[in-house]
């Protein structure tokens, strides 16, 4: 009888190659990511892949309808859309925007709160993140988005940047918090549920900052208890949550598992409207719904293509990507091959509103020399690499503003962001590297490009080397994972680095500001590229209605950076994604926040075509028949025999 249960047992363990042995109960969207994620805190939120996890565990006041196009603004937790008028401050008059939230709002259970129960969310928390967003000792996102705009903001800053100093000095903790408890002049609390911002200037691009992650609700007794001390991990991993989902599990380099927020408001429904493509495409089938519609969301973290395309392949992740080296055996002339689609399998593709480059560090002192910045752009050959390395799916970029934007332009061409082997010699000799030699060392000139490590960009990488090597150019390659990419690009610590921006609102402003001077002291101007010119046009630009003038301005912008070529523009990546059947049709939405509410999948149907899918053969069947026989039958013999002999 044992002999027969090890051999069912064996039998089942050689059936099965779930790699979560089984799938787990309910609606759970099985989804991936190269590497985890470098903040959960939402006031550090950054980067795209942070952004991806760290949206959907936070609400925020507005939101952008999920259906429509061109992207429109919708109150959130804010009970309306803003209000704008006029009040005084110290007898001088100000703009005001203002928006009141939603009462009995509350935010995921967790220890952070009296009794470990998710506590109301008031006015203040969010006034919160409005000084977390003054405070550059934690590197915050949305500093650039107030600074100048808003009311004593800047004031506020120096305030903090003093007390962290003083704090350090003395060994004294309250300093800060006292900083914390004070108020901001322009940022007015009005009642429990009602904010009052007085602005300094024309500035309706500030409730962008409403609409990012960056402005969600921060309780600040939660920020205060996960300091990272006495056990407690810091806010960056474990972040108190009032959006759609909660984090339920973290577990570095394999796992991040988001569940349904029980305490999440009920007032978030799928929408009952859309087009008649959006009909057609089954996007209104969940119409009226109550959002989140999963339960769960497990997000393994697999760092190469291979593996993420072989458990796509098997079932076993609902939607991926298409690795280089599949592609021509997934799509063909731009359509599925008919292997795809006999199984169902979704293809949708869209040129992101996105931007790819390199950054120059204009600190540096070989990076400061704008010749040679306009050489090295003009050696690498942008459509011979889109076509060997990314099946052609992206756009060659000739300005930081992405297709789909007010700014972009199919016509424009920039005259260094385009292969001239020619011209790039003549200007590498011009910048006082005549055949590549440089002359301090009279060897060929090393320049370092930091980039993140990647087991399937080994070929992409060589490729960059040899471009430059054509030009006698030693481009050292400098591996690191994402995390400390990140942390080189905000130190300043790289001659060259990998970069590139996703839209966060639809609007050229969130581009250009990359390239705005006092920018430098965030995250958004990366190489510390400075031009008054620039600056002053961008200032011109940026709170201006979109409208030939001030199209006029960006084009003088573009032009401007074109000749200071403070980037290495690459290109508008072009997103191709397979979807099983199981998983239902969605949206891509190009700042891709806040979007898992709106996921479903039917997990019977995915269950039932993932068995048959990875059916053992009659072959195999055969074979490990033959080896129970051959291993496991001696074994039960000589069992029976030494137990006969015990009796």
């Amino acid at each position: 009888m044992r002999a027969g249960v090890i051999f069912f047992a064996l039998f089942l363990a050689a059936c099965n190659n779930n790699p979560y042995g089984q799938f787990p109960p309910g609606k759970v969207i099985m989804s991936n990511l190269p590497d985890d994620p470098r903040t959960l805190d939402p006031a550090r939120v950054g980067d795209t892949q942070s952004n991806a996890i760290a949206s959907n565990l936070h609400d925020t006041p507005f939101e952008y309808y999920y259906l429509k196009r061109p992207l429109e603004i919708k109150p959130a937790m804010a009970v309306s859309m803003p209000r704008t008028g006029a009040a005084v401050s110290g007898g001088t008059q100000y703009r005001t925007f203002e928006f009141s939230i939603k009462k009995g709002m509350r935010y995921a259970d967790d220890s952070c709160f009296a009794g470990g129960k998710g506590r109301e969310i008031k006015i203040d928390d969010i006034i919160f993140a409005v000084k977390r967003a003054a405070d550059n000792s934690i590197d915050p996102f949305g500093l650039p988005l107030l600074s100048g705009k808003v009311l004593g903001f800047d004031e506020y800053t120096t305030r903090l940047e003093k007390a962290h100093a003083e704090e350090a000095e003395k060994r004294d903790s309250s300093i800060v918090s006292k900083v914390f408890d004070s108020e901001i002049p322009g940022v007015r609390k009005l009642d429990d549920y009602t904010l009052q911002l007085l602005l300094t200037e024309d500035y309706p691009q500030i409730i962008f900052f409403f609409t990012l992650t960056t402005g969600s609700p921060q309780p600040r007794e939660c920020v205060e208890y996960y300091n990272g001390r006495n056990g407690r991990p810091a806010y960056d991993r474990h972040p108190a949550t009032s959006g759609a989902f909660r984090l339920k599990e973290w577990h570095s380099n394999y796992r991040i598992v988001l569940a349904r927020n029980p305490n999440y408001r009920s007032d978030d429904f799928y929408p009952r409207e859309g087009t008649e493509e959006d009909k057609a495409n089954g996007l209104l089938l969940a119409a009226g719904r109550q959002l989140p519609i999963v339960d769960e969301i497990w997000i393994q973290i697999i760092k190469a293509g291979p593996p993420v395309w072989t458990l796509f392949d098997q079932g076993y992740l609902d939607r991926a990507g298409i690795p280089l080296e599949v592609f021509n055996q997934v799509v063909l002339n731009q359509e599925l091959t008919p292997e795809f689609k006999e199984r169902g399998t979704r293809l949708d593709t869209e040129i992101d509103q996105a931007t790819y480059y390199w950054v120059f560090n204009l600190t540096d002192p070989v990076m400061k020399n704008k010749k040679l910045r306009q050489a090295l752009s003009l050696m690498l050959d942008r459509r011979e690499m889109l076509e060997r390395f990314f099946n052609g799916r992206g756009v060659p970029a000739m300005s930081i503003i992405p297709p789909g934007m007010e700014g972009y332009e199919d016509e424009y061409k920039n005259p260094y962001a385009a292969y001239d082997p020619d011209r790039a010699r003549v200007l590498l000799a011009e910048a006082g590297y005549p055949g590549g030699i440089d002359p301090a060392t009279g060897r060929a000139l090393r320049v370092s490009f930091t980039l993140t490590n990647s087991p399937g960009s080994t070929s992409l990488y060589a490729f960059y080397r040899s471009s430059f090597e054509k030009f006698n150019v030693d481009l050292k390659l400098e591996e690191a994972d994402w995390p400390t990419v990140l942390q080189k690009k905000y130190k300043k610590e790289f001659q060259i680095i990998v970069g590139g921006w996703h839209a966060d609102y639809p609007d050229p402003q969130n581009f250009l500001q990359l390239l705005y001077g006092p920018n430098t002291a965030s995250s958004y101007n990366e190489g510390s590229y400075r031009n008054p010119t620039y600056d002053s046009l961008y200032l011109q630009m940026k709170n201006m209605p979109p409208g030939p003038a001030r199209l006029a301005i960006i084009r003088k912008m573009k032009e401007i950076v074109a000749d200071d070529t403070p980037v290495i523009m690459q290109f508008h990546p072009i997103t191709y994604g397979l979807s099983h059947p199981w998983f239902s049709p969605f949206k891509t939405h190009p700042t891709n926040s806040n979007q898992l509410k709106f996921r479903d999948l039917d997990p019977e149907k995915r269950k039932t075509l993932v068995a048959q899918w990875n059916r053992m053969p009659l072959a195999g069947y055969l074979l490990f028949a033959f080896l129970i026989l051959v291993l496991v039958l001696p074994v039960v013999i000589a069992v029976r025999k030494y137990s006969r002999r015990l009796r």
